[in-house]
């Protein structure tokens, strides 16, 4: 009576324990599967498509490949390099009269993994590292924004030196008109500012916007499968 006692006892708590060591141990394989990345992580990309200005569009599809492997906090690598990050352009400002540069927002929105699992994220430039030639020497403000550069000064003293010139020599009243005369035509024909352009093949800097957390799905112990192979 004793040993069933015992038995029925033994069976009891394996009822119990065994769903308990399952739980804890999904748990930690979970915990070992899940990666995070804080907010002002950088990235370092090649950018596949060419963005500019003039030519973009609200909605254009921007496509990069990450250059450098990302590490979580306990470095472990939680971005292999060659990962695919896509974007889209949110705004199109082209350049403008009176020297003003062009702009652009790019937002980058999803990552695909080596396993082809997609990820959303939230992204923004942050630098130029280098542009490929048809590059203008755009450059990335403190918003993100990517900004051609505005007409050069030189250009701008000579324009608006017209009508100081016209002025002086016409004198009095009739001076003061012809330089304000001047002054708007010297204001309308001041050049266009450059631009926001960057090439394929570009290096630009992203930085995540908000915390990114990528869980992959469990791996495969490769010795069950051979020993099920084998049954």
């Amino acid at each position: 009576m004793v040993r069933r006692a015992l038995n029925i006892l033994l069976a009891a708590l394996s009822v119990v324990a065994i769903p308990a060591m399952v739980r804890a141990q999904t748990s930690l394989t979970a915990a070992q599967n899940q990666y995070w990345i804080p907010e002002g992580t950088e990235f370092k990309l090649a950018l596949h498509t060419a963005i500019s200005s003039k030519k973009s569009k609200k909605g254009d599809v921007v496509i990069t490949t990450l250059l450098d492997p990302i590490y979580t906090v306990d470095d472990r690598v939680a971005l292999p390099k060659g990962v695919r990050i896509y974007g889209r352009i949110q705004q199109v400002h082209k350049a403008q009269h009176r020297g003003k540069g062009g702009r652009l927002f790019v937002l980058f929105n999803t990552l695909v993994l080596p396993n082809g699992q997609k990820v959303a994220m939230n992204g923004s430039l942050t630098e130029v590292f280098s542009s490929q030639e048809g590059g203008n020497g755009s450059t990335v403000d403190a918003e993100g924004d990517l900004k051609g550069d505005h007409a050069s000064r030189l250009k701008r003293a000579v324009i608006f030196g017209a009508p100081t010139l016209a002025g002086g020599a016409a004198g009095g009243m009739a001076g003061g008109i012809a330089a304000g005369v001047a002054g708007l035509a010297a204001a309308y024909f001041i050049p266009k500012g450059k631009q926001a352009v960057l090439p394929a093949g570009s290096l630009v800097g992203m930085r995540l916007d908000r915390d990114l957390t990528i869980t992959l799905p469990p791996q495969k112990n490769k010795n069950n499968n051979n020993s099920q192979a084998l049954k």
